[in-house]
């Protein structure tokens, strides 16, 4: 196949367990890919600015999916030059139920997370939570005072809602309560967390309208993830890898299954499939 773009997952992907960094092997091997005149593109959940800098401060990655697609961003301008924002209303009613049952959520807004104040503060005893996982939290995140009132405030431009570290329970009941608004889609990428998008803002239409942009088509796009919201990127690319660590539903759905990510499973799928 005639491979011009290669979209990557962040988490459970291209990052190691310290959900910042990349190995050698890794970096090495998307630099080729970019020598070589393809666009390596990070596909994430996260919102811009969580982006680790082992992986924009390769030369060459110039573009990037961010919030489930909600956002598609030249990282050169910063412009983001694709976007599709939840909508006011199911934003309110999705705040007013997570306020009322005191739920911790992170607001993903203009490219950054924010949360309200006590919740980051609550996170930092939780001793089920390793000591990575909560810095990357906290670290990345911006403490408000009220979230809802913030989040009202910003209505007409939240990329996504996130709803970590919930209850098997709240994440049952939420999930049901939330599918049942018109307009949103949910997703997940670890387990017990929701991701609240706009019913069109997926991966693979973010990818999309890159490819548009970029004046490519589904065959020249490789794609490699392992979760719940890579399903759409996958199924869009005219290559998709699931990685060894991805559940089983994505393996299904792939055309090829590589290493684990703490195997470096990237690098072995683009070695492979790309740099032959």
């Amino acid at each position: 196949m005639d491979i011009k773009l290669i979209a990557l997952d962040m988490d459970g992907t291209t990052l190691q367990k310290d959900y910042m960094s990349i190995s050698d092997r890794t970096r090495n091997v998307l630099a080729k890919a970019i020598a070589k005149g393809i666009h390596v593109v990070p596909s994430t959940g996260r919102i811009l600015g969580q982006l680790p800098e082992s992986v924009v401060s390769i030369p060459g990655i110039n573009y990037a999916v961010t919030s489930n697609g909600a956002a598609v961003t030249n990282l050169k301008t910063k412009e983001v030059i694709s976007s599709n924002y939840l909508g006011s209303g199911s934003v309110k009613k999705i705040m007013k139920t997570l306020t009322r049952r005191n739920i911790f959520c992170e607001i993903y807004y203009q490219g950054q997370s924010y949360g309200e104040r006590r919740y980051f503060e609550m996170i930092s005893k939780r001793n089920e939570l390793s000591k990575e996982l909560i810095a990357f939290i906290r670290s990345n995140a911006t403490a408000v005072d009220d979230v809802l009132d913030f989040t009202i405030a910003h209505a007409s431009e939240i990329e996504k809602i996130n709803i970590p570290l919930l209850s098997e329970k709240n994440h049952r009941v939420l999930w049901q309560k939330f599918s049942q608004i018109h307009g949103v889609t949910l997703t997940k990428a670890i387990a017990n967390n929701i991701e609240v998008n706009h019913r069109l803002a997926n991966k693979g239409a973010g990818l999309k309208q890159l490819c548009r942009i970029l004046k490519l088509e589904a065959g020249n796009v490789m794609a490699i993830g392992d979760s719940d919201n890579d399903l759409r990127m996958l199924e869009f690319a005219g290559l998709s890898v699931a990685m060894g660590n991805a559940s089983e539903e994505i393996k299904a759905i792939a055309n090829h299954v590589t290493l684990p990510f703490y195997e470096d499973g990237v690098a072995d799928a683009i070695e492979k499939f790309v740099l032959v």
